[in-house]
């Protein structure tokens, strides 16, 4: 782990909530806190209240001690077990993260030796991965373009832009886009004049006389 991860754990070992609130868990944080203090409030009181007459005793101070230590007990060991799962679960998706990395980049040098079926292999592996990264649909979008598959390279540059919360592929994904829509073949035009030759050979031959029918 790093020690991003573990500073969350070591916090809670020591204060619990104040590593929740240090990854980033605020309202759980406070809530744990919250709890955990009015739990040493009630064994201070125990401890107090042991020093006080039996008659001023509201309650019975070995049932507050308990409870105090035992609400205490379970929120430390909550808070210790909550942060420690939640560095797990981010370390593995730092992981997988890692792993799509790699994809992309082994994608990207078969690009570069025009292996495109390779390339497609690898990115594909990485959306299974993550099918959110808009690395992967970037990249998937220019090699669709390359191979004549106007349709797929448009959907990906879309999706691509869809997911770049972050602006990264803005400007390239909009001039693939704009390229794409300006290879797109236009329909043909009919020459000029040429319903007017139509309807002129058709006038000619309705004026040619009719051979007559030989006997």
């Amino acid at each position: 782990m790093t020690i991003r991860q573990i500073v969350p754990i070591a916090l809670s070992l020591i204060l619990p909530g104040a590593g929740h609130i240090a990854a980033g868990k605020a309202a759980r944080g406070i809530l744990i806190f919250f709890l955990f203090g009015f739990a040493v409030d009630g064994w201070v009181y125990s401890q107090a209240a042991s020093v006080l007459p039996p008659e001023r005793v509201a309650v019975g101070l070995a049932t507050v001690r308990a409870g105090s230590l035992a609400l205490g007990g379970l929120l430390w060991a909550f808070a210790v077990f909550d942060t420690t799962a939640m560095a797990l679960r981010r370390r593995r998706i730092a992981a997988k993260a890692e792993a799509a990395d790699a994809l992309v980049r082994n994608a990207l040098v078969a690009f570069l030796r025009d292996d495109f079926q390779a390339a497609l292999k690898d990115l594909h592996a990485a959306q299974r991965i993550n099918d959110q990264d808009p690395d992967v649909f970037f990249h998937l979008g220019v090699i669709y373009q390359r191979l004549g598959q106007p349709r797929k390279a448009r959907k990906a540059l879309h999706q691509c832009i869809r997911y770049d919360q972050e602006g990264k592929w803005d400007t390239q994904a909009q001039d693939q886009l704009q390229g794409l829509s300006a290879a797109a073949p236009a329909p043909a035009a009919r020459p000029a004049g040429a319903e007017g030759s139509a309807s002129e050979t058709r006038a000619t031959k309705a004026d040619e006389p009719r051979e007559e029918a030989k006997p």
